[in-house]
């Protein structure tokens, strides 16, 4: 009896897959057939070879899967090379179905709709200084002592430097260049689900990773933060890229320091990660076996050497707050150039404080969509909608008990990681959901693998459709206005 009602369930879960998919690629052909334009440009999609670096990163994926594919076939035991070979195809798939999204869907291909800031701070930094020279916008800058400064830490301007170096800062394209490392994050998470599972850290099948690589991919606000190359969102995914690669360089080489060297690469996007740092300590004492007995002692030495790298960012970001505005702390998002409520918020309570713990709790958790009478359908609130609602999985979260070293050093650090977004002045306004959700998401999707069990059930496979059915009509309210 349990083994028909699990059947039935696989099937409904298929079934409802076969349904979700079937629905975006129908409703996605129609809005294309009903704007022709979009059509007529179709031609330039493919033009990915002309020594762009969209080509160059194709080519270099094709030999580093052909080199793979080479040592899996000449080494079959070796299941690393299985693994990292799922995880290129993967990276391919996701990335050009971020292409069409961002071309079919939201119309963007050339640049994106919103300043990106970051290929003029590369061009700045070429020249030694640290402002940029904005031609139009001011929006979301920051003007001290007669010049205007990108708040935001400097990762993506630090990534652009070749590319500007050679060609200018007109020559980045920022929806692209998320694109590639939106899709470069889905395949971390496969890796990472896979490490979790080699290292015997969760009981999780084989197959239970691609699902939750899915769910990463598309059951969350990470499609549509991938897509619009803009300012806030491009330091976002590379937020997570890096601290992916944290986990995923500890997965498999066991170094705490080299882990904490990727997680301070992170903070050079958005440095409250470094709350992330908890977690990677308790994952390091779980593949050390260390219990919470001994777990302190034996945990010291390699902690202290892995807050090195952890210490010179902040000194790095310091130094740059220095020769930006004339203070160690100051990152210039106090005097940004922000929406008139914001500023207002900004004046009277400060960037942190308890006055905005109401507002970004509901943002995060409570906020409903609304009935839109002139769309005749329910819209979101552009200032937040709950994390239940787009990422509906995360009901699951209830069966990941802090039961061993590892799954308890995650929950502190996702409570440590909410304390600051919960204070913070701005929910992330203009957005579809809660895109701070990504702040966490790598503990969060690790207690997720082990919250699924030895595979992922049919009740869970529901959510993760749902959750892509939610978040590609978020796509499109977000990116191509559709009832907005």
């Amino acid at each position: 009896m349990q083994k028909d009602t699990a059947k039935l369930g696989e099937r409904l879960a298929f079934f409802a897959g076969l349904g979700v998919v079937g629905f975006i690629v129908v409703d996605t052909t129609l809005r294309r057939i009903a704007d022709p334009r979009a059509l007529l440009r179709l031609p330039r999609f493919f033009a990915l070879m002309d020594f762009r670096p969209e080509g160059a990163l194709l080519l270099l994926a094709l030999m580093w899967i052909a080199f793979l594919s080479w040592r899996a076939r000449r080494f079959p035991e070796d299941g690393r090379a299985r693994a990292f070979l799922r995880a290129s195809w993967l990276f391919l798939g996701v990335w050009l179905v971020y292409l069409l999204s961002a071309y079919l869907v939201a119309l963007q291909w050339d640049t994106s709709k919103s300043k990106p800031y970051f290929p003029e701070l590369a061009a700045a930094f070429l020249q030694g200084r640290t402002y940029i020279e904005p031609t139009g916008s001011t929006s979301d800058l920051t003007f001290y002592n007669g010049h205007w400064y990108v708040a935001f830490p400097p990762l993506a301007a630090l990534l652009m430097l070749p590319r500007v170096a050679l060609s200018g800062p007109d020559a980045v394209n920022s929806v692209r260049f998320s694109a590639a490392y939106g899709a470069l994050n889905v395949a971390l998470v496969y890796l990472m689900a896979e490490g979790l599972r080699r290292r015997k850290l969760i009981p999780l099948d084989s197959r239970g990773s691609y699902w939750l690589a899915a769910l990463f991919g598309f059951g969350t606000v990470h499609w549509y933060l991938a897509l619009p190359g803009s300012v806030w969102f491009v330091s976002q995914i590379l937020a997570v890229t890096f601290s992916l690669l944290a986990a995923v360089a500890l997965l498999e080489t066991g170094s705490l320091p080299l882990a904490s060297a990727a997680l301070g690469v992170a903070m050079l996007a958005r440095p409250n990660v470094v709350f992330l740092w908890p977690f990677l300590l308790g994952l390091h004492g779980s593949l050390k076996s260390l219990n919470r007995t001994n777990f302190l002692r034996a945990s010291l030495r390699p902690a202290l050497l892995a807050l090195i790298p952890i210490g010179l960012v902040v000194a790095g970001l310091m130094f740059y707050n220095y020769i930006r505005f004339d203070n160690l702390l100051e990152f210039g998002y106090r005097t940004m150039n922000v929406g008139a409520y914001l500023k207002a918020d900004l004046a009277a309570y400060g960037q942190f404080n308890l006055h905005f713990l109401p507002r970004n709790f509901d943002a995060m958790l409570l906020s409903l969509p609304r009935w839109d009478a002139a769309c005749g359908f329910f819209v979101p609130d552009p200032l937040g909608m709950s994390i239940l609602l787009t990422t509906p999985a995360l009901i699951l979260l209830y069966r990941a008990r802090p039961s061993s070293t590892w799954s308890g050093a995650a929950w502190i650090s996702i409570l440590l990681l909410l304390a600051p977004l919960l204070l913070y002045f701005n929910t992330g306004s203009a957005q579809f959901g809660y895109r701070f959700q990504l702040d966490l998401i790598v503990p969060i999707l690790c207690l997720l693998a082990l919250a699924f069990g030895e595979r992922v059930s049919a009740a869970a496979r529901l959510l993760i459709w749902a959750g892509v059915l939610v978040n590609y009509l978020g796509v499109l309210w977000f990116l191509a206005g559709v009832c907005r």
